[in-house]
C-alpha cells in the first residue's frame, strides 16, 4: 500500500473505538479493551457493545455504544473484535464513520480457501474505497509504547525501547513479548501484519524507518507480495537503521506450511536471500539469532572496526571464540606494545596477553577491571567481548559490576561496544541480569556473543558504503551496446507460440543483446559446414543442432571447451566432425529432430580456462533473479552458485563474482586460468538488462561461457518465453 503517507491514525489515534468490546477477559474484545486500560492509554476509548449498552453496563468503567453508527465522525483508529461475518459490514459501517484505520483480528480469510480469500478481497475493497488504513485480517493487534497504546490481545506489556517488531505471525509476536519482558529489554512498536490485505511489510518498514523511538527493527517474514517495493522499503530504511529480518518458508515443507497459515505463497529462498543482501537486510535464519542480534543493536553502538579483543579466565572458551571470530570479518588483532607492557604489570605472570587475553581462572573482579580499562584504551581494538567461566575463585557479580563500570564510564570514551558471556547456570544468574539491566548484552556461548559483535560491525560497514556514494549507481552503462533486435526476434518467437529459443536464434538475441557471442552458423549438410567454416575463419567447433524448440533447440554441450568437437582446423576435420556428430545422433537419438550443426568461431577464444553458466529466472515476487556458478552439475549439486536480482549494480557484479567458491580459481590461484573479472562483469550486467528489456522471457540460460585470459565469449545459450 505505497500510496500511504502516514500511517500516525494507526500508530499514534488520538481517539479508539473497540468494536465488539467485552466484560469478559476469555474475550478478544474483553482482552483488547483491558490492555487499552492497562497500558494507560491517554486518548478517547468508545467500546462498542449491543448488548451492554442495552443493559445500561460499564465496561472498563466507560459507557458503551450500542453501534459503530453513533461513533463520532472522524475517530482515528478501529479495532474489530468481531468474526469475519460480522467484520465485513461493520468495516463499512466503520468507513462511513470516516474511520481513519482499523485492526481486524479476525481469522478465518484467505488463509481457509476460496471463500475466504473473497471475503478478504470484499475487506480490502472497502478499506481502499475510504482511504482508511487496514491491518490485518488475521491480526493479534499493535503495541506502541511511546503513547501508551496496546491495542493488541497480547499479554502483558513491554517497557519503551528502542527495539521494534512486526510479524505476519501473531503467535510470534506473543514469544517476542514474553521473551523481551523476560529479559527487560525495551520495545518501541509491535505490529501483527497478519494477511496484509493492506499494509504490508514495506509500509510498516518505511513507517518505522522514520520513527524517532525505533533504533532498531526486527521483522518475521513468511511471504512478501510486492517484491520490488519491499526492497525499495528495505534500501530507505537500512541506509538509516538496522533491519533484522527472519523468513520462514525456505524448504519445501516450510512453503507448504506458510501456504497453510495466510494463504501467501512463501517464494524462492534465492530470490529473498539476494533482495536481503542488495537492500542492506541482515538475514537470520533462526530465533535465536534474531533475539541475540536484537540485544547487541539495541544495546551497543556500532565499532569503528574490526578489531575484537577477547578478555577470559579459561582458554577453551576463548578458543571457541578466536574459531567464531575466524568465520566472520572480526580479527583478534594483537595489542599494542604499550597495551601489552601494561598488561603485564597489570596480570600475573602467567596470563596469556596476545589476544585472547586470558587473565587465569582465578582472576576476581579488579583482574578483569584492569584488563578490560587497558583493552578499551587500545587504539587497535574496536569491540571488546568479555568471557566468564564461574571458578572457585572466580567472582561473577562484582566482575558484571567492573564490566558496566568500563563500558558505560570514562574508560570506554570512544563507545566502543562491549558484549558479555558468563557461562553456566544458577552460579551466573544474578551477574547476567546485572549486565542486562545495564545494557550491556550478556550470552550463553561465544559463538553467539561473536555473531552479535560481527552483525554491528557489518551494518557500520553498510552505513560507510551507503555514505560513501550518495548516489545510487547504474544498473547499467549507458552506453552499453542494445540492438531493438533482441526484443523483435522474442515477440515473433512468442507470436508464433513457441516456448522456447535456443541454438542460432538463441545467440542473435544474445548479440542483439550486447553480449560477447562467439560468430555461429547453423550448416545443415557437411558441405555448409566447411562453407560456414570457410566464412567464419578456422579453428571452429561444431555441435549438433536441433529443431526450434526441441530440447532448446541445441544439443547440450559436452567435452572440452564447449563443444564436442572442438577447435577443428582444416575443412576435411570440419566435414568429418559433421558426419560423425549427425550419424551419431541418429543411431543414439533416433526421436531427435536433428537440422544440422553449429559452426563456432574458435579462434581467439580460450584454449585454457574454465566454462561458465550464467542465467537468469523470473521469479513472481521479486522479478530477474540472475545466477552465475560453474557450468554443469557440479555447481548446483554443491550449491556455490551466487544469485542477485535485476538490475545489478556494478557493485553487485563484482559481489556475485567473489561469492562463489571458485573464485580464487579465476583469479588463477592453484593454476587456474586468469580470467577477465571485468569482462564477466559486463556479462552480468549484459544479462540483467536483457531481463528487463525482454518482459517476455520467462529465462535465460547462457552456457557454457567459455572464460579465460583472451577473455570472456557466450558459446551457447536457451531462451525461455513467458
Amino acid at each position: 500500500m505505497s500510496e500511504t503517507s502516514s500511517l500516525a491514525a494507526l500508530f499514534s489515534p488520538a481517539s479508539i473505538a473497540v468494536v465488539g468490546a467485552s466484560r469478559s477477559a476469555s474475550k478478544v474484545g474483553g482482552m483488547v479493551l483491558a490492555n487499552l486500560v492497562a497500558a494507560g492509554y491517554r486518548g478517547v476509548v468508545h467500546p462498542v457493545n449491543p448488548a451492554a449498552a442495552r443493559a445500561g453496563e460499564t465496561l472498563a468503567g466507560l459507557t458503551p455504544l450500542a453501534s459503530s453508527a453513533l461513533l463520532p465522525p472522524g475517530v482515528d483508529l478501529a479495532v474489530v473484535c468481531l468474526p469475519r461475518e460480522q467484520a465485513l459490514p461493520e468495516l463499512a459501517l466503520l468507513a462511513e464513520r470516516g474511520v481513519r484505520a482499523a485492526i481486524v483480528l479476525a481469522a478465518g480469510f484467505r488463509e481457509t480457501g476460496r471463500q475466504g480469500f473473497l471475503a478478504e478481497q470484499e475487506l480490502k475493497n472497502t478499506a481502499e474505497s475510504a482511504g482508511m488504513l487496514l491491518l490485518g485480517p488475521n491480526s493479534l493487534g499493535l503495541i506502541n509504547t511511546a503513547c501508551n497504546l496496546n491495542a493488541s490481545f497480547a499479554a502483558g506489556h513491554p517497557k519503551p525501547g528502542g527495539v521494534s517488531f512486526f510479524s505476519q505471525s501473531g503467535a510470534m509476536c506473543v514469544s517476542v513479548l514474553d521473551w523481551a519482558m523476560g529479559l527487560g529489554l525495551g520495545f518501541s512498536k509491535f505490529i501483527s501484519l497478519g494477511n496484509k490485505a493492506r499494509l504490508n511489510e514495506a509500509d510498516v518498514l518505511r513507517a518505522l524507518g522514520d520513527d524517532p523511538d525505533t533504533k532498531v527493527i526486527l521483522g518475521y517474514c513468511e511471504s512478501v507480495e510486492d517484491g520490488q517495493e519491499f526492497l525499495a522499503a528495505a534500501r530507505e530504511v537500512t541506509a538509516k537503521k538496522p533491519v533484522l529480518l527472519l523468513k520462514a518458508g525456505i524448504t519445501p515443507a516450510g512453503a507448504r506450511a506458510v501456504s497453510a497459515h495466510t494463504g501467501s505463497a512463501s517464494g524462492s529462498p534465492a530470490a529473498y536471500r539476494a533482495a536481503f543482501r542488495q537492500a542492506g537486510v541482515i538475514h537470520v535464519d533462526e530465533m535465536a539469532e534474531l533475539f541475540s542480534l536484537a540485544q547487541a543493536f539495541a544495546t551497543q553502538p556500532l565499532p569503528a572496526g574490526p578489531g575484537l579483543a577477547v578478555l577470559t579466565n579459561a582458554g577453551g572458551p576463548g578458543i571457541l571464540a578466536a574459531d567464531a571470530c575466524a568465520r566472520t570479518r572480526l580479527t583478534l588483532p594483537r595489542p599494542s606494545q604499550a597495551t601489552l607492557a601494561r598488561l603485564a604489570e597489570a596480570l600475573p605472570g602467567f596470563a596469556s596477553l596476545y589476544n585472547p587475553v586470558d587473565v587465569l581462572g582465578d582472576a576476581g573482579a579488579e583482574r578483569y577491571r584492569a584488563g578490560l580499562a587497558l583493552l578499551l584504551a587500545d587504539a587497535q581494538i574496536h569491540s571488546l567481548l568479555v568471557i566468564l567461566t564461574p571458578t572457585a575463585k572466580s567472582e561473577p557479580l562484582k566482575t558484571a559490576r567492573a564490566v558496566i563500570d568500563c563500558a558505560c564510564g570514562p574508560d570506554n570514551p570512544e563507545a566502543k561496544p562491549v558484549a558479555a558471556c558468563f557461562l553456566g547456570g544458577e552460579g551466573v544468574r544474578p551477574a547476567r541480569e546485572a549486565l542486562l539491566k545495564a545494557g550491556i548484552p550478556c550470552y550463553d556461548f561465544p559463538e553467539a556473543a561473536v555473531g552479535a559483535l560481527s552483525a554491528l560491525y557489518r551494518q557500520r560497514g553498510l552505513q560507510a558504503s551507503r555514505a560513501a556514494s550518495a548516489l545510487p549507481e547504474a544498473s547499467h552503462t549507458a552506453d552499453a551496446p542494445w540492438d531493438d533486435e533482441a526484443v523483435a526476434i522474442i515477440s515473433a518467437a512468442h507470436a508464433q507460440g513457441l516456448l522456447e529459443l535456443g541454438g542460432v536464434t538463441a545467440l542473435e538475441v544474445a548479440h542483439a543483446a550486447g553480449l560477447p557471442v562467439l560468430t555461429t552458423g547453423l550448416a545443415r549438410t557437411s558441405a555448409e559446414a566447411v562453407r560456414l567454416a570457410g566464412e567464419i575463419g578456422l579453428p571452429v567447433s561444431l555441435n549438433l543442432a536441433l529443431r526450434e524448440g526441441d530440447a532448446a533447440g541445441a544439443a547440450p554441450h559436452s567435452g572440452g571447451r564447449g563443444a564436442p568437437f572442438a577447435r577443428l582446423h582444416s575443412a576435411g576435420a570440419v566435414r568429418n566432425a559433421f558426419l560423425t556428430l549427425t550419424n551419431r545422433a541418429a543411431r543414439q537419438r533416433p526421436e531427435a529432430s536433428v537440422t544440422g550443426c553449429l559452426v563456432q568461431a574458435a579462434a581467439g577464444t580460450p584454449q585454457s580456462g574454465f566454462e561458465l553458466v550464467v542465467g537468469f529466472t523470473r521469479d513472481p515476487q521479486f522479478g530477474p533473479l540472475l545466477s552465475f556458478g560453474l557450468a554443469g552439475v557440479g555447481s548446483e549439486l554443491l550449491g556455490d552458485i551466487s544469485y542477485r536480482l535485476a538490475p545489478l549494480t556494478p557493485t553487485d557484479a563484482r559481489e556475485m563474482l567473489r561469492e562463489v567458491r571458485f573464485y580464487p580459481l579465476l583469479r588463477g590461484v592453484d593454476g587456474g586460468a586468469v580470467v577477465s573479472l571485468r569482462a564477466l562483469e559486463r556479462l552480468l550486467l549484459g544479462v540483467s538488462r536483457l531481463a528487463l528489456r525482454a518482459p517476455r522471457l520467462a529465462g535465460a540460460q547462457f552456457a557454457p561461457v567459455l572464460a579465460g585470459a583472451e577473455g570472456v565469449f557466450v558459446a551457447g545459450a536457451r531462451l525461455a518465453l513467458a
